[in-house]
């Protein structure tokens, strides 16, 4: 399998990349939208996100959202960053699809509706991978780190920060799963 150490990346080693052949639908994270740097920076021939005005809509109503654009757009791969990694991570359980999550929210605080991921959630079979930027100053990548691990493989950059100072860097963990988990078609 291939591994990659990110600590030793600098964020432009990344800039001549290939072009991603999953089909990705990414979630973006609180207060964010399809205008994201980290939507943007990923390379891919077919990538949707959704706006979702997470701190309006209930969790029911998001998780229906989800599920809803699933059902319709059949993506390969989910991306989540922040509370989008909750959410991306909830949706490969319930729909058995493969997940990348950035420096995830695995316990979102900002409502009151939303239950924190649990052991089930994340202790399957289903491909998933994590990027940790570990300098984040809103979340402690390190807890989450130590949760992760037991569950999937993460990777980790030493800097950084929540909204992520190398989100190109996804791009190696999307070339890592369509490489071990997708194969390309011939």
């Amino acid at each position: 399998m291939f591994l990659a150490d990110f600590s030793t990346l600098s964020c432009d080693e990344t800039n001549s990349m290939k072009m991603n052949n999953a089909k990705i639908l990414f979630l973006h994270g609180l207060d964010s939208s399809k205008e994201s740097n980290k939507f943007h920076a990923i390379q891919a021939k077919q990538k949707f996100c959704i706006d979702v005005d997470y701190r309006n809509l209930s969790f029911q109503t998001v998780e229906m959202l989800y599920q809803n654009i699933i059902e319709k757009i059949k993506p390969d791969l989910l991306v989540g960053h922040g509370v989008g990694g909750y959410w991306a991570l909830r949706m490969s359980y319930q729909f058995h699809l493969p997940a990348i999550v950035a420096n995830p929210s695995l316990a979102p605080k900002f409502r009151d509706d939303y239950p924190a991921l649990e052991e089930k959630d994340l202790d399957h079979d289903i491909p998933q991978l994590a990027y940790l930027e570990l300098g984040d100053e809103m979340l402690n990548m390190y807890e989450t780190q130590q949760i992760l691990e037991r569950f999937m493989i993460v990777h980790t950059y030493m800097g950084g920060y929540h909204r992520l100072e190398c989100p190109e860097n996804i791009n190696l963990l999307v070339q890592q799963f369509e490489q071990s988990f997708h194969p390309s078609p011939k």
